[in-house]
């Protein structure tokens, strides 16, 4: 009997350490989760301060070409610009990007 007291004895140390090696593992992984989620978070910030930054820029660049929106309230923009032909500035605003491209890359 006492051989087989020391196997169950030598079984339960060996699952004792399997359960702390788990439990290892475990807090290993959370703390690797929780990494990624910051750097997840860290990256969508980043995107959308870019965006805000682009959109800043781009704004003050429209404003400088029709300071005549510089007055207006954001709904009063917003009507205005649904009355104007967005094809026909869409076409010939694409024309001018080509052109500036192209002087660009000469």
């Amino acid at each position: 009997m006492g051989g087989t007291q020391m196997v169950e004895n030598k079984n339960l140390n060996e699952l004792r350490d399997e359960l702390e090696q788990a439990k290892q593992e475990k807090l290993q992984a959370e703390h690797q989760l929780q990494r990624k989620k910051n750097q997840l978070s860290y990256r969508e910030s980043y995107s959308r301060k870019e965006r805000s930054h682009r959109l800043i820029v781009c704004g003050a660049i429209f404003e400088k070409y029709f300071p005549v929106i510089k007055d207006l309230s954001e709904k009063e923009l917003s009507e205005a610009l649904s009355m104007v032909d967005v094809a026909r500035f869409t076409k010939e605003l694409g024309v001018a990007i080509d052109q500036v491209r192209k002087e660009v890359m000469d």
